[in-house]
């Protein structure tokens, strides 16, 4: 095969595979700290800006995971995908400006709240609350987001991209 028909060719399959291979979410962690007794609170997101405006929010979430390890004050709990509440967070500076999530059950409501907006001039702290016993757990700390490492399979497909590109620049030389 010719240097400009393995081009071609390989440009081809490039393609065909953005097209097959679906749009992936982006995934973040998130913990903080700083909680009475050395509670933690940690978790997950991972979602896809539907709108094209920058910033991640709720409705445009696929996963959702919140754990809060306990303390006196607030006994431990987790919350899934269908108790998330509200999420702003901004893509390209990874600052989370709003999360929120809860759950009512048998057991009463268990609640969680971040806020940032306005930092530095307001802050309201992570808010961890169990409304059955009228108690909550406060820190001012900040939460920490961070970017997930990207899925095998993205990296697969950038390393065979990268191949073909080896082999027709190492072709071309030879010819």
């Amino acid at each position: 095969m010719s240097s400009p028909r393995l081009f071609a060719f390989a440009t081809l399959i490039s393609l065909a595979a953005t097209f097959v291979e679906p749009a992936q979410a982006q995934s973040y962690s998130f913990n903080q700290t700083g909680y009475a007794d050395g509670a933690t609170l940690s978790g997950h997101f991972a979602g896809s800006d539907l709108d094209g405006n920058g910033w991640l929010y709720a409705y445009e979430l696929t996963e959702f995971e919140l754990n809060w390890s306990g303390n006196r004050a607030v006994q431990a709990f987790n919350l899934g995908f269908s108790e998330r509440a509200g999420l702003e967070f901004e893509l390209s500076s990874g600052t989370l400006s709003h999360m929120a999530a809860f759950s009512q059950n048998e057991e009463g409501v268990r609640f969680f709240s971040f806020d940032s907006k306005g930092w530095p001039s307001y802050m309201i702290p992570g808010v961890v609350a169990d409304e059955r016993l009228g108690l909550v757990s406060m820190s001012w700390e900040p939460l920490q987001v961070t970017a997930a490492v990207p899925e095998p399979q993205s990296l697969a497909l950038l390393m065979a991209g990268m191949g073909f590109i080896g082999l027709w620049s190492q072709r071309r030389r030879a010819h």
